[in-house]
């Protein structure tokens, strides 16, 4: 008895193993042909069909049929073949009249209806092998067969129960010492939380499900267990977005897909890395992975999984931008999928290649495989629902059929919701090409206004390059005067001093000529700039005055009076702005005066605002006399300078202030003129 319980344990064991594998979204079914078998499953099944030669008794040789029931069933994959040893099994107990023999049976035959999907007749057969086990107190199958019963409860969706039955089985197997059923418990355990979304739970148990498998003997039960867990805590990871870690699982996952020679999950691992990698925008890496897979996949027979396969490569080429070969493999898959008429895989190659020709803006094209997308993927929710109510009517005859049929039916209710979501989503995407153009619109609507504004921008910009100009040429004509400075002032002044010399007083006659051409040079460093200070602009107006003084032999005086809040070195304003009106001020005032009468001229500047306020006043004949003597005098004389002063002001003073010039003529109380006063504001530079 205890080594027959020692192999039921040995297969059930294996047996869980395929179970707790989630990366295979599928339940087992029966291998078509042409279906591959890994090396090391055809050796172990060829070992133990060697043993029956040497094999006498019944009991031993319903162990090796167990053994291989279970390989065929759960690493294989050939569920008639595994359903025929099961016969056997019930056969030759039957035969011998051997009770552990016929609970044997019971529990393949339990095994057999959960790989199959009838989870009714799965949990007869394992309450019956159960209560055997209880009354013959065999531990081990208890232990078993509650793991069994677990799977099974968790299949159904009664997640609590199965927990419940989970940790039962786990106590059973420490209390044997049974490292094998411990590690199977705690994947089971962890394959649980994961259905139920709890992430975190779930990798602790995985975690404690790998130590276990790590520390068993390197055969190939230990090996299947640990490259389960492996893929299992991989898949937890990527969930909870920790792709570096479930990189990391998934690859040392993989050596061991090679060496135990599962190409089916060494497909789908690098699948998986494919997957983390797209998830991490690691396209390139993503491809690598994906094509290593499609390479597996293309030698095998599952075009299910192949066309699952080239739907993940175009994504990825998708994401790459790289369009064309994106819809070379996902028209590739469609082929197939259309061939096969696989519906779950002809809706996800239509919702790719909706997103794919949205992408390159072929809107009309999107629209259409969406609505086909929409439509066939409630086809298949609507067919996946009838399909599993029709089973539970025909199959389920235990107290559990009701319970089903109503979790079933709230599942459809789901699943009709989400069927509204997707018609809404198809909605949305009407909407959303709907929003584009509106878009489109705007954009263009306001290209043609930043059209429009930058025709004003221009208009502008050639306004104030007008005016640029006109200050340029205000400015050369400024320049123009003062390279033809008064010429009679001049004339004057090499007269004076030719006086001056014939009369032998070299003293005056050099210090006369040294104003004079201090004058001229700070007039010409003057017509370089745009501005001055005001320091500057006084010192050039006292050289003037000075010389002009000495021409009348010094009957004109003058004084300065500068406001002392005003920083003369750092106030700046246009040269040669203030000598016109000086100049105009002897020439037209003071000149004419008599020859004993002295003249003087008063220069005040204050500050205010953003200009300077320059007064000039002088005691001469007045405007109106000036006028009349100067139409009496045989050389007229006309000031273009006040006019190009009062030109430049206006032009530096645009948009502040209309009138920048005041003169007014200073009388006695009989209307005698005193001379003249002229207010001159002057913006500031």
């Amino acid at each position: 008895m205890e080594p027959r319980c020692r192999l039921l344990s040995l297969l059930l064991f294996l047996f869980s193993l395929v179970f707790c594998f989630k990366t295979e979204a599928t339940k087992l079914r029966p291998v078509q042909s042409g279906q591959s078998v890994s090396p090391l499953a055809q050796d172990e099944v060829d070992s133990l069909k060697a043993l029956f030669p040497f094999v006498t008794r019944e009991t031993d040789k319903i162990d090796i049929y167990g053994q291989l029931c279970f390989t065929y069933a759960s690493t294989i994959g050939n569920l008639d073949v595994a359903y025929q040893y099961a016969d056997s099994i019930h056969f030759l107990a039957n035969k011998v009249n051997n009770k552990t023999g016929k609970a044997s049976a019971t529990y393949y035959y339990g095994m057999l209806a959960r790989f199959d999907g009838k989870f009714s007749e799965a949990i007869q057969y394992l309450n019956q092998y159960l209560n055997f086990c209880r009354s013959n107190k065999d531990s081990t199958g208890l232990a078993n067969g509650l793991f069994q019963l677990a799977v099974v409860q968790h299949e159904l969706g009664n997640y609590d129960k199965s927990l419940e039955i989970s940790y039962q089985a786990k106590d059973l197997y420490a209390q044997l010492r049974n490292s094998y059923g411990i590690a199977r418990v705690f994947m089971n355990i962890g394959n649980l939380f994961t259905s139920m979304k709890k992430w975190e739970d779930a990798i602790v148990m995985y975690k404690q499900s790998l130590t276990y498998f790590t520390q068993l003997k390197s055969d190939l039960n230990a090996r299947m267990g640990k490259l389960r867990v492996l893929v299992n805590l991989g898949n937890a990871y990527a969930e909870t977005k920790q792709y570096e870690k479930a990189r990391n699982f998934y690859k040392q996952a993989l050596p061991i897909c090679y060496s135990v020679g599962s190409k089916r999950t060494a497909a789908t691992t690098l699948s998986n890395i494919g997957e983390v990698f797209n998830a991490l925008q690691q396209y390139d890496s993503a491809l690598v992975y994906h094509l290593r897979a499609l390479t597996i996949r293309e030698q095998a027979a599952q075009k299910d999984k192949l066309a699952a396969n080239l739907i993940w490569v175009g994504e990825t080429y998708l994401f790459l931008k790289n369009y064309p070969q994106a819809k070379h493999y996902l028209l590739r898959a469609h082929a197939l999928a259309y061939e096969f008429r696989t519906k779950p895989i002809l809706r996800d190659v239509y919702q790719k290649l909706a997103l794919l020709y949205s992408t390159q803006h072929y809107f009309e094209k999107a629209l259409e495989y969406q609505q086909l997308y929409a439509t066939l993927k409630d086809s298949v929710l609507n067919e996946e629902t009838a399909q599993r109510l029709s089973e539970l009517q025909t199959k389920y005859q235990t107290e559990e059929k009701d319970k089903q049929i109503a979790i079933l039916a709230k599942e459809k209710q789901v699943r009709q919701k989400e069927a509204q979501r997707q018609a809404l989503q198809q909605k949305a995407l009407l909407g959303g090409l709907f929003l584009i153009t509106i878009i489109a619109l705007l954009i263009i609507f306001l290209l043609r206004q930043r059209l429009k504004n930058q025709k004003l921008v221009m208009a502008k910009n050639q306004e104030i390059k007008e005016s640029n100009l006109k200050r340029q040429m205000s400015e050369l004509e400024m320049k123009a005067l003062r390279a033809q400075m008064n010429p009679h002032f001049i004339f004057n002044c090499m007269n004076s001093i030719n006086r001056l010399i014939l009369d032998e007083d070299t003293n005056r006659a050099s210090r006369y000529l040294v104003k004079l051409s201090k004058l001229i040079r700070l007039i010409l460093e003057n017509s370089e700039r745009s501005s001055v200070s005001l320091e500057n602009e006084l010192t050039m107006l006292d050289a003037y005055l000075q010389l002009e003084s000495l021409r009348f032999k010094g009957r004109i005086s003058y004084e300065f009076r500068v406001d002392d809040a005003i920083d003369q070195e750092n106030t700046f304003l246009p040269p040669m702005v203030l000598q016109p009106f000086v100049e105009n001020a002897i020439w037209h005032g003071l000149m004419h005066k008599e020859k004993n009468e002295p003249g003087f001229i008063s220069i005040s500047i204050t500050e205010e605002a953003d200009s300077l306020t320059c007064v000039i006043e002088d005691n001469g004949v007045g405007r109106e006399m000036a006028t009349i003597l100067e139409k009496k005098s045989i050389i007229g004389r006309k000031s273009m300078g006040l006019q190009i002063t009062e030109e430049r002001l206006k032009i530096l003073n645009k948009d502040k202030m209309d009138k920048l010039i005041y003169i007014t003529d200073l009388k006695d109380s009989l209307n005698q003129a005193l001379g003249t006063r002229v207010d001159i504001h002057v913006p500031l530079g």
